[in-house]
């Protein structure tokens, strides 16, 4: 039975490594214009006008007063995770949909710096989590979205989580975020998972049928549908022996949300015929949120992975 290593986001529209901390170590301005109005004379001058000599005291305008937004303050994570064989990864539900947050000290670093190029691949993936010092923005939040609604529990400092039905995920929607211990709100913006992704034969459910999408050597395409969101899609292969008791390493492959996606060949030569592949497929959109009364950016990263399976041809 394979253990599933990384774990990132799926629904009824059809993780592999570890996390390590990382050492710690933009929005505009809006100037309002103060300047007084000066009342027009209702009696025309009868002398030629000059130029004034004096100095003006007057401010003709007052300071910018808006806060400085610098560095990441928050990281807010909506995952929706499918699985096509819960049994192959010794998993008894298909469906995980969970909400997490973090709240901290402004850091020059990302949550979400992972996620190697577009249009690159690699096989040392490591998930990575910033160093941060955690800020109390109260015991719960809020997530408000068109449908449905729900509510994040501390579970420490500056950290909430809400595990959720997929029922209750609103796709493509808007959602607003209040913290308890401030009254302005932020939003962030769901996404949708997939009507398909081929070869259909990775989500083969009986696992006395899995295993059966070959993955060719020679290189091997995905496609999937919808597509063309601006997020990103990342294919991760993890390999095992034939009996699934040992990992023999693995490789990802990040491509824009374009329907396809090809994995090279190279990646996937110096494995043995017949090894087995747990297949995971992921869209990630990541926005940067800026909020003022944490004076920093909030990381919005939207996940939806499906997880299949298949043997190396």
């Amino acid at each position: 039975m394979i253990n599933i290593i990384l774990m990132a986001a799926c629904s009824t529209e059809v993780g592999l490594l570890g996390y390590t901390d990382k050492k710690q170590d933009t929005s505009t301005a809006v100037v309002t214009d103060t300047t007084e109005e000066v009342e027009p004379s209702l009696e025309p001058s009868l002398e030629p006008s000059s130029p004034s000599t004096e100095p003006s005291t007057e401010p003709t305008s007052e300071p910018d007063s808006t806060p400085a937004i610098e560095g990441t303050g928050g990281y807010v994570n909506y995952y929706l995770r499918q699985l096509g064989c819960p049994a192959c990864f010794g998993e008894s539900q298909e469906l995980l949909v969970e909400f997490t947050t973090k709240f901290h000290e402004p850091t020059s670093d990302t949550h979400t710096s992972w996620i190697p190029p577009v249009g690159s691949c690699t096989n040392q993936l490591l998930i990575t989590v910033p160093s941060t010092n955690p800020i109390d923005v109260g015991p719960q939040l809020s997530v408000v979205g068109p449908l449905h609604s729900f509510i994040a529990n501390q579970v420490a400092p500056g950290e909430h989580y809400a595990y959720l039905y997929e029922t209750q995920y609103d796709r493509n929607a808007i959602h607003d975020v209040s913290l308890g211990n401030y009254t302005e709100s932020f939003s962030f913006t769901s996404i949708e998972g997939f009507d398909f992704i081929e070869p259909y034969t990775m989500f083969y459910v009986d696992p006395s049928y899995a295993y059966a999408a070959p993955i060719l050597k020679s290189g091997m395409t995905f496609t999937w549908a919808p597509y063309g969101s601006s997020g990103v899609f990342m294919v991760t292969l993890a390999i095992y022996n034939q009996q699934g008791t040992q990992l023999l390493g693995y490789a990802a492959c990040v491509g824009p949300d374009q329907g396809f996606l090809t994995f090279p060949g190279s990646y996937l030569a110096q494995y043995p015929s017949y090894s087995l592949v747990a297949i995971h497929l992921a869209r990630h959109k990541v926005d940067m949120i800026p909020y003022y009364p944490l004076e920093s950016y909030i990381e919005t990263h939207m996940e939806w992975e499906v997880i299949g399976t298949g043997f190396l041809q």
